[in-house]
């Protein structure tokens, strides 16, 4: 009898974890909680790049515009950066240091230098508004803070104390607050700092959709866990497509190309830096766009023959609508649609454009290190409308509004834990301990687990509208929608009601040659959905939607641009 991908999948995942395989489990006692890790998990970040450092000194890691670095260039600043940061400017072990800059090799030099000598990378939002980047400085309370010029210059804008050091060399130092980054790079070296795991490494920002961003703090053990996670899923997708198609590993890893991959998302945010530590990993190379342009993004693709590619859905169809863009992507053998929910129709293209690369997808989130489900290949195509298999080194629950769990296949809010989980917010009790239930962090997505242990979700807890008394998720609905090819993008809101509280409104943007009527798209989601999630208004009228740092869907804008014009209508 022929094995399914799940089979496999699991026989693989059972092999691997094995004792004495390499990547065996064993628990770690953290904070009195007994939690799974894989046994040859780094102690701490600089042992991961002490190893990177010595394996690929020679090639390159990072492609920008016209300039390549080197994984030597790369680390030998980097050392250099961290030995000002102790002498120059009294950067202890534990105290956050502020990283606000555009995607670039000085943000990886910067990184590095923080985390190696032990301080805190705070990983600031660099497409921010100025109030933005303040507040969260003013939040983490860092006294330094490593900035491009234009960042620079909004931080200093405001009446702060922070030091700020300036990458660009052209930048004018018109206070005595900034320091040039160039000047840096002469001191002597600094010895990495050896830090307990559970010290914190890097504090991300939430995206802020529905209010001010919090700090989400990753502990070493976190992102080393996450580096392992890496390879491991690396492994296994290897091993998987092997056994399927019948080919030797060795045999497959010798056919496959040096890795490549186009960095879409921010570094600032946990995918931009699951994308660099998975690159790394591999000796392979990031090539970095200072603004996403598609035309550009399709010669750096062909140009730099780039193998992966990993980005929200909007990043893939404005790939696919360029001019000969099959021809210009064929050195692609890795998709991933991620930062959101991927719609069905943009599968079916990516199929159709790209038979031979094979597509993954994943769901997380910042506050659990990335990602905590996935499935690539065979066992993504067994369940594409799924996000996945839960990692070994994560425990799930769902349940219902009061904790408790529910009938498995039943749907109710997915709570985690694991070695992944943050532990909490900087400077932010009261959001901690919201956040948990015990040792659970509540997710705040709505999902369900099916029989084979695929996690499917349903929609954000927080983002539903209320109709009647009748719970409308708004991405079940959109899930719904996405699977028309007439729809270049797809959103549902609610609006204020007298009688029923709130209507649920769908916004949709058309697809050039296409066209739908408001009742056929009513028809569309009746013919899947019950009666009630059916959008009282659909609207023609509010795209290109506004959208946050990540990709994601503004919902409030949306429904405020909703709601204007509304009244000028009247």
């Amino acid at each position: 009898m022929t094995e399914t991908a799940v089979e496999i999948y699991n026989d693989l995942v059972a092999s691997l974890t094995a004792e004495a395989a390499a990547f065996a489990l064993r628990e770690v006692d953290v904070k009195g909680h007994k939690l799974r890790v894989y046994v040859n998990t780094p102690r701490n970040l600089p042992a991961i790049f002490a190893t990177v450092m010595t394996v690929f000194p020679d090639r390159v890691l990072v492609h920008e515009e016209n300039r390549e670095t080197t994984y030597a260039e790369t680390f030998e600043r980097a050392k250099r950066l961290a030995g000002a940061l102790q002498d120059d400017f009294g950067v202890q072990p534990g105290q956050p240091v502020g990283l606000a800059m555009a995607n670039s090799a000085d943000w990886l030099v910067s990184f590095i230098a923080i985390t190696w000598i032990g301080a805190i990378a705070v990983l600031l939002n660099s497409r921010g508004a100025a109030d933005e980047l303040r507040a969260a400085v003013e939040d983490v309370g860092t006294p330094l803070v490593i900035a491009d010029g234009r960042r620079a210059k909004l931080i200093l804008d405001h009446d702060g104390h922070e030091r700020i050091i300036v990458v660009d060399d052209g930048t004018e130092l018109v206070s005595d607050r900034l320091s040039a980054f160039a000047d840096l790079l002469t001191h002597p070296q600094a010895e990495a700092v050896d830090l307990d795991p559970d010290e914190p490494a890097a504090i991300l920002f939430t995206s802020g959709t529905t209010g001010r961003p919090k700090g989400a703090v990753l502990t070493h053990r976190n992102l080393t866990a996450m580096v392992e996670n890496l390879k491991f899923l690396s492994t296994i997708n290897i091993m998987s497509a092997a056994r399927t198609y019948g080919i030797e590993v060795d045999v497959l890893r010798q056919m496959m190309p040096l890795s490549s991959c186009l960095l879409v998302f921010p570094l600032f945010h946990i995918s931009g830096v699951t994308s660099f530590f998975m690159t790394m990993l591999s000796g392979g190379k990031l090539t970095m766009l200072r603004r996403w342009w598609p035309e550009t993004a399709l010669q750096v693709i062909a140009a730099n023959k780039v193998t992966m590619l990993s980005g929200p859905p909007l990043v893939v169809t404005d790939l696919l609508e360029q001019e000969n863009a099959v021809e210009r992507m064929a050195s692609l053998n890795s998709v991933a649609v991620g930062g959101q929910a991927t719609p069905a129709s943009i599968i079916t293209r990516l199929q159709r454009a790209l038979p031979m690369a094979s597509q993954s997808v994943g769901w997380g989130s910042t506050e659990v290190s990335g990602t905590v489900a996935s499935a690539a290949g065979a066992t993504f195509a067994a369940r594409p409308n799924s996000c996945g298999l839960p990692s070994p080194l994560i425990d799930m629950r769902v349940v219902d509004e009061a904790g408790a769990d529910v009938p498995p296949g039943q749907s109710g809010e997915i709570w985690l834990r694991g070695v992944l989980v943050t532990p909490g917010y900087w400077n932010k009790p009261e959001a901690t301990a919201a956040a948990f239930s015990g040792e659970w962090f509540k997710s705040g997505d709505i999902g369900f687990i099916d029989p084979d242990g695929f996690v499917h979700l349903i929609g954000r807890k927080k983002d539903m509208v209320i109709c009647g008394g009748e719970n409308i998720y708004c991405a079940e609905v959109e899930r719904v929608l996405s699977a028309d090819e007439a729809f270049v993008e797809v959103a549902l809101f609610g609006v204020p009601d007298e009688r029923l509280g709130e209507r649920a409104v769908a916004a949709v943007v058309l697809r050039d040659g296409f066209s739908r009527s408001e009742d056929e798209i009513k028809g569309f989601v009746r013919a899947s959905l019950a009666d009630y999630k059916v959008p009282s208004a659909v609207d023609f009228e509010l795209g290109p939607f506004p959208r946050n740092v990540t990709g994601k869907v503004n919902k409030a804008k949306l429904r405020s641009a909703y709601l204007e014009r509304l009244k000028e209508a009247v």
